[in-house]
């Protein structure tokens, strides 16, 4: 298991690195996430992959464990990243649910992290003129 801890670290630093930045591309674009359950559930489909990344290279890194433990502990994990997707996937699929507190919800949390954050959603055929912002020309 000694040759796999070098890995594991890699693995689990990048998968960390990329959570982060998950974060940080949703709250650049939270009004257009938030209006969209496809979005927030593709979003979270993300968040979770990059999690179980991110625990397979944890349990990988513990010292001194069995084989024995270590694979059930990534067969639950492989479980749990199965479940998680199929449903993610299922609701992703379905259509809006005007009542979608979760939502709401994670708007919400998301506009507390990062309230300063502006929606910029230019036009596609508009191309930005040099020292405009909103893509109209001199």
């Amino acid at each position: 298991m000694e040759k796999w801890s070098t890995f594991a670290e890699i693995a689990g630093g990048a998968a960390a690195a990329l959570t982060g930045l998950l974060f940080v591309a949703v709250s650049i674009r939270i009004g257009v996430i938030a209006k969209s359950q496809e979005l927030r559930n593709r979003a979270a489909q993300t968040l979770a992959l990059f999690v179980a990344v991110l625990f397979v290279g944890i349990l990988l890194s513990i010292p001194d464990q069995s084989f024995r433990i270590l694979g059930i502990e990534l067969v639950a994990l492989a479980v749990i990243s199965v479940v998680a997707m199929l449903v993610l996937d299922r609701r992703a699929s379905a259509g809006p649910d005007p009542r979608d507190d979760t939502a709401n919800a994670l708007a919400s949390i998301l506009e507390l992290v990062a309230p300063k954050c502006r929606h910029i959603d230019p036009a596609p055929d508009r191309r930005f003129a040099p020292g405009r912002r909103d893509g109209r020309g001199p």
